[in-house]
């Protein structure tokens, strides 16, 4: 590790800060200032600032204990504050919502490949030199006589200038496979390249058990991480190149057709968010929904439990797979539909498997299906907060005993809403009638 003795003073101008996060970092340093601590803003923040691209994100280091100073600022500044003993870090929540990271300057170490580390207090050099690449590894220090002063020990500007991803040291990949995926994440995000030995050490450590070995929430935050990246298309693209897909599992195939519904999604994801403006979408979850739709549903099982998907994710994505087929090929058949069958077809899926049809059909044909699937999808949409005049106590109040009956006339009720058969409230509890005599025959 080189020496910062010898650096060439480079201040780095924090005026682009908006105004809120530049004027608690002055207010921060007079408080370190006071307990005479060294406080350092490092991190993705730091590159992003040399790279004049917008990240407000606050993480701070501090030469002392940091949880210590963490808290000082939390009562000063009434903040929230969660504390991580273990690795030295807190979280402030300020009043207005604003978030920032405090941690103690520490180096790491590893009891074994992909586990989480273990750490101790060091100096900033240490810091900096755990961290996972050299553009990651630059410092501004907020003292004052010292306010906006670079620290970057091991070469991050000119990282930065070669657009080049390059590791700190030959183990790095070993220490945390999880690095693999961020090396492709910030390839991709910044169009840079990964230096030729970096490419190297990563490709070897692919070529292990190393990633096997990391916990599913672990795999889970980098694989969504990646996917949700302004261009994912590249970076699953990336992810094939590299042999890195079978990680989700062994037999996920990147196939011609597979590819093809992937690069479809953003258009289809356009689409849908330019017509359903209001509708949250999440959209990582899309990206791996392409990934596996011609999986098997085994398949698209065991890639669930080896993410740790939540219950919600995974009826996302099990519903994505080869079971999306038939419901396509209804929905795009030429002739009469009634809108509640669209509706019944439809009911049970989220908007993101509807996405993903979107998306399948784009990639086979752009003419009279597509058309079809988008008006039958924007029908949907509108009926899909249509709901019935009358209640089950009104089907009570009306004769009909408690039952399994309840649920399919209120449902065939719901029909005849979506079907415009009746429009009033009078017109559907006289269709009610009709149904409860029936039901009593």
């Amino acid at each position: 590790m080189s020496g910062m003795k010898n650096q060439v003073k480079q201040i780095v101008s924090l005026s682009k800060m908006p105004m809120r996060q530049g004027h608690l970092l002055k207010q921060i340093c007079r408080l370190a200032d006071e307990r005479d601590l060294a406080v350092y803003l490092v991190g993705g923040v730091v590159r992003d600032l040399l790279l004049k691209r917008e990240n407000w994100d606050l993480d701070l280091t501090v030469e002392g204990d940091g949880i210590v100073f963490a808290r000082l600022v939390a009562d000063r500044y009434r903040a929230g504050l969660a504390v991580f003993e273990r690795f030295a870090t807190a979280r402030l929540t300020f009043p207005d919502g604003l978030k920032m990271d405090i941690a103690t300057t520490r180096r790491e170490s590893y009891a074994q490949p992909a586990v989480l580390p273990t750490v101790q207090p060091a100096s900033i050099e240490e810091d900096l030199y755990r961290r996972d690449f050299t553009i990651n590894a630059m410092a501004v220090q907020l003292n004052s006589g010292q306010f906006g002063r670079l620290l970057d020990v091991y070469g991050g500007q000119r990282d930065l200038r070669a657009r080049t991803i390059r590791v700190l040291h030959a183990g790095s990949f070993q220490d945390d496979p999880t690095r693999i995926f961020r090396a492709i994440r910030f390839e991709q995000r910044f169009g840079f390249h990964l230096e030729r030995t970096t490419l190297r050490l990563l490709a070897q450590a692919a070529s292990t058990n190393l990633i096997q070995q990391l916990s599913g929430p672990r795999l889970q935050n980098e694989i969504l991480l990646l996917f949700a990246e302004h261009d994912p298309v590249r970076a699953i693209a990336r992810l094939d190149q590299l042999k890195l897909l079978r990680f989700l599992h062994r037999r996920l195939c990147y196939s011609k057709n597979v590819k093809q519904i992937v690069t479809a999604v953003p258009k289809a994801f356009g689409w849908w968010v330019r017509r359903f403006p209001d509708s949250a979408l999440d959209r990582p979850i899309i990206y791996l929904m392409a990934l596996s739709s011609e999986a098997s549903q085994a398949v698209v099982a065991t890639m669930i439990r080896r993410l740790a998907l939540s219950r919600e994710q995974a009826r996302k994505v099990s519903a994505g797979g080869r079971l999306v087929d038939h419901t396509l090929k209804r929905l795009t058949k030429e002739g009469p539909i009634r809108p509640s069958n669209v509706y019944r077809l439809l009911e049970d899926f989220s908007d993101e498997v509807l996405v993903l049809l979107l998306a399948k059909q784009m990639s086979k044909q752009q003419g009279v299906r597509l058309s079809l699937l988008r008006r039958r999808l924007t029908a949907y949409i509108k009926n899909k907060t249509m709901k019935t005049a009358l209640t089950g106590r009104d089907l009570q109040t009306m004769g009909l005993q408690p039952g399994p009956q309840y649920k399919t006339i209120l449902g065939k009720l719901l029909d005849a809403r979506i079907d415009g058969m009746v429009t009033t409230e009078a017109e559907e509890r006289a269709l009610a009638h009709r149904l409860i005599e029936k039901a009593a025959l």
